[in-house]
């Protein structure tokens, strides 16, 4: 499209006058334009939006312009001018008090209320002025079933140890590999796979079903599965995607629940900080089994399990919100403030400590969980919370 056509377009658009086939075209091009075209459109679009008696933006057309410009990052760098114009002119049209807007990568984050104001800078007591709280990495201690303890920080790539006929192995890339030469074998011992706050590992169990760990988080698991079911138990939070055996369903243990599977995708969250037990599902289908009662999972639903007691269904919930520890982001959906913090204690094995009233705020998101403590304390205090570090302590302040 020429841009005297897009300007049509858009100008159509905003009167309602548009036919599908035009916007079909919008769209088309969006996906190959230049990125200085995108930004001509989204000027053009404002500038249209402005002139407009209480006109606003429609977000769906915005969403789709968004889309455009985070595809074009995803391999190239966009410049800090075409990014700043593009933050400011979303702005016109998500109005929602105190929410954090975060945009693609989580290095830009952006205050509705604030976008004017200069951040205070993050303070350090003197003995740690120089610094600075790192991401977490991939760590993990294991134990075996005779109680040793091998911590995988230190183990080199290769063979770990042996239980029985099983062969555990470390790959170069943060993961533990089971391979058992013979599933009749009698010889079952029982490993736990533990991360400290600040750490995450990958596991693939006996049978090939692999195994995410969060940050602060522990599995419990046979060195084969011999019995008639494939029984695991967990900690923390971990993510699932298991190996098809129609003849041996796979049970998840957590705590008073059972997470029943035969072969499917899913997520739990089984903190002890946290007020509620999150199973989501992302595909196939898994039943929750709590005091004899089953409660069947459709892929998009959570399941949440509660102090009542009482096994909740969510539908529709954010996979890629869920997942998101997963693939190395921190991801917020409305969270407020304690529940960022706890995400962030876990990941940067920091204290967390309140001064004064907690600040009432909410925050819509996601942030690179490779960036340093301080770089997503800077991007937080955008929201007027502020922050002291000293040491491995992170205190709150209004």
């Amino acid at each position: 499209m020429k841009q005297a056509e897009i300007a049509t377009f858009l100008e159509r658009y905003s009167a309602g006058e548009y036919t599908e086939d035009d916007h079909q075209r919008f769209v088309e091009w969006l996906k190959t334009a230049p990125i200085h075209e995108v930004e001509q459109a989204m000027d053009k679009y404002s500038s249209i939006q402005q002139q407009l008696q209480g006109g606003s933006n429609d977000e769906h057309l915005v969403l789709q312009i968004e889309k455009a410009i985070d595809q074009y990052e995803l391999g190239k760098k966009v410049s800090k001018r075409v990014r700043n114009k593009f933050l400011t002119w979303r702005v016109i049209y998500r109005s929602a008090a105190a929410i954090l807007i975060i945009w693609l990568s989580g290095y830009l984050f952006y205050s509705i209320q604030q976008k004017n104001a200069k951040p205070d800078p993050i303070r350090n007591s003197p003995q740690s002025a120089t610094s600075e709280v790192l991401p977490g990495s991939n760590k993990a201690r294991l134990t075996l079933g005779d109680g040793s303890v091998v911590s995988l920080d230190d183990a080199g790539n290769g063979e770990v140890a042996l239980q029985g006929k099983t062969e555990i192995s470390k790959l170069s890339e943060g993961q533990l590999v089971y391979k058992s030469a013979d599933i009749n074998d009698s010889e079952v011992l029982f490993n736990v796979l533990t991360t400290p706050r600040g750490g995450q590992f990958k596991l693939t169990l006996p049978d090939g079903s692999n195994v995410w760990l969060n940050s602060a988080s522990s599995i419990r698991y046979p060195t084969a599965f011999t019995a008639k079911e494939r029984k695991v138990e967990i900690s923390g939070e971990a993510y699932f995607e298991i190996t098809h055996d129609e003849a041996k369903p796979f049970l998840v243990n957590v705590g008073a629940m059972d997470v029943k599977v035969l072969g499917t995708h899913f997520n739990i969250n089984a903190y002890h900080d946290e007020a509620i037990i999150k199973t989501t599902l992302l595909q196939g289908s898994v039943s929750m089994l709590k005091e004899g009662l089953a409660t069947i999972l459709k892929p998009g639903q959570q399941a949440q399990l509660g102090n009542s007691g009482v096994i909740r269904l969510v539908n529709d919930v954010d996979v890629d919100e869920v997942i998101a520890w997963k693939n190395g982001y921190f991801s917020f959906n409305k969270a407020d403030l304690k529940t960022v913090m706890r995400q962030i204690a876990r990941w940067y094995d920091v204290e967390i400590t309140y001064e004064g009233a907690i600040p009432e705020r909410q925050f819509v998101g996601k942030i690179s969980r490779n960036s340093n403590a301080s770089e997503v304390l800077k991007i937080l205090q955008e929201t007027k919370v502020h922050f002291r570090i000293e040491g491995k302590k992170i205190i709150v302040t209004p």
